[in-house]
């Protein structure tokens, strides 16, 4: 195992820096590029779990964002202090690189939410509703009810049909923005390890955690085969450093959904606490005291609601990232080669239990509340109500689009009015693609497939990168309402 074969200098593209930089410098590089893009400034005005929240105390997107960094470079420290204290950075390549490794996990944590739509899991949901009822009828319509291939039928169709946003998130990064990132910091972002198109009990490779979700799009299939290989990472394997992501978001959201909702009102400390212990006791029945002791720690005499969940916070935090570096260590062969295929706080362990307490109390108490429901289904009657406005641009010809693109008349007034309305950014990364299709041998037939299906996701990635205001305004500028 040698580290320096995962931490690697390679960019997809060759850097506009003539100097060759060490292993570290191209992991500030990564730094820089990441924190000036616009992906990560979108996530300030994108919901964590309040959507439209006024109250900047409470978190968006991006403060989740950089609590989800501090913990995982804190995890990534205590795990690079043991791995030194046992005398082994030589062996595993880590000396002199243990900065580029805690780089790497920070921004992967910083980046982990930038493909995730406007009104969170609602958004997922209204994009994925919208095309599996729709997206098929707008090819008919599109290609004049042309027969479609397997290609269209297996890979394609279902490909649009499910958004995820980690595989946005890969889109946004290698794609849309083009931060032309190191192999290694983009394969620290890939959570998990199928194509959107393949359906999950059929993955072949027996991870069954690893699968459970999309983790890119067929659009970006080359790139990650690319990674992968530059890398050693097998098909169906994960990179090492995203277990470390992983547990750092977990870590931080459980904790902050409930500490938002007590500064909202949503709950008391008595109830907060009240509901901790009662769904901790129903799930372990006993056995463990382990989160009793934490609350009890925590709630001292005249304590305020801010003063308890600081303490709480403080203790569990540090418990769980400690918990997450210590599995890092014993299952580091797997880990390593990716095949671990378990979150790094385990299902087997009190950590685990503890989150799996907190997430059930925001589920039951805080998510199923009038706060964060009525902003949801706006949201969610606004992004199908833009994706019915902007049908038009799926429905016509590829000659037709071609003609917008040239900028000639259209007899199609409105769909060239909606494709005015793209941004420039998304365009042209609809363009490279289709025009590397008007010099392949590809078949005309998949020709006309693959350039409809990188049109809708022109329109899925205009869509799902907006912000959740940007949507109710654009739905109701373009609705009249």
């Amino acid at each position: 195992m040698d580290y320096r074969n995962k931490i690697t200098t390679e960019r997809l593209r060759p850097s506009s820096v003539s100097d060759a930089r060490d292993v570290v410098e191209e992991t500030e590089s990564n730094r820089g590029r990441i924190i000036q893009s616009s992906a990560i400034r979108r996530l300030q005005q994108k919901t964590q779990v309040y959507p439209l929240e006024t109250n900047a105390a409470v978190r968006s997107r991006l403060t989740h964002s950089l609590e989800v960094q501090q913990t995982g470079r804190f995890i990534a420290r205590r795990i690079l202090a043991a791995f030194r204290e046992q005398g082994k950075l030589i062996e595993l390549g880590l000396e002199g690189i243990e900065t580029a490794f805690v780089n790497l996990v920070e921004m992967s944590c910083l980046m982990h939410d930038v493909g995730n739509p406007p009104f969170g899991h609602f958004g997922e949901a209204a994009i994925n509703d919208w095309m599996k009822k729709h997206a098929g009828h707008c090819y008919q319509k599109a290609s004049g009810d042309a027969e479609t291939s397997t290609l269209f039928n297996e890979v394609l169709l279902p490909d649009v049909c499910l958004f995820e946003g980690n595989a946005q998130g890969v889109r946004i990064i290698a794609t849309l923005q083009e931060l032309n990132l190191t192999c290694s910091q983009i394969a620290a972002l890939i959570k998990y390890t199928r194509p959107a198109y393949q359906p999950r009990d059929k993955n072949g490779f027996g991870f069954d955690y690893l699968n459970r979700k999309p983790g890119y799009y067929y659009a970006e299939e080359g790139l990650i085969q690319h990674i992968w290989q530059h890398l050693g990472i097998a098909e169906g394997h994960r990179y090492p450093l995203t277990y470390i992501m992983e547990a750092a978001d977990d870590i931080s959201y459980c904790i902050a959904d409930l500490e938002d909702a007590v500064d909202k009102g949503i709950l008391t400390l008595s109830t907060l606490s009240s509901f901790l212990e009662d769904e901790w006791t129903e799930r372990c029945h006993g056995q463990s005291q382990y989160l009793p002791d934490i609350i009890e720690d925590a709630m001292t005499a005249d304590i305020t609601a801010h003063g308890f969940i600081t303490r709480f916070r403080t203790r569990l935090v540090n418990d769980l990232a400690a918990y997450a570096a210590q599995r890092y260590i014993e299952c580091h062969e797997q880990i390593y080669a990716g095949s671990l295929n378990e979150p790094l706080i385990d299902g087997g362990s009190e950590q685990h239990l503890a989150l799996v307490t907190l997430k059930q109390v925001a589920r039951k108490h805080v998510f199923s509340s009038k706060e964060v429901e009525t902003p949801e289904l706006r949201g969610y009657s606004a992004l199908k109500g833009l994706l019915e406005i902007y049908r038009p641009l799926l429905e016509i010809s590829a000659d037709d689009i071609a003609a917008m693109v040239r900028k000639e008349h259209s007899p199609y007034f409105i769909s060239q009015r909606l494709f005015h309305r793209l941004p420039k950014r998304y365009v042209e990364a609809y363009l490279r693609p289709t025009a590397e299709l008007a010099d392949s041998t590809t078949s005309a037939q998949e020709k006309q497939e693959l350039e409809w299906y990188y049109r809708m996701r022109l329109l899925i990635d205009y869509l799902s990168g907006m912000t959740d205001d940007f949507v109710l305004r654009e739905f109701q500028c373009l609705s009249a309402i």
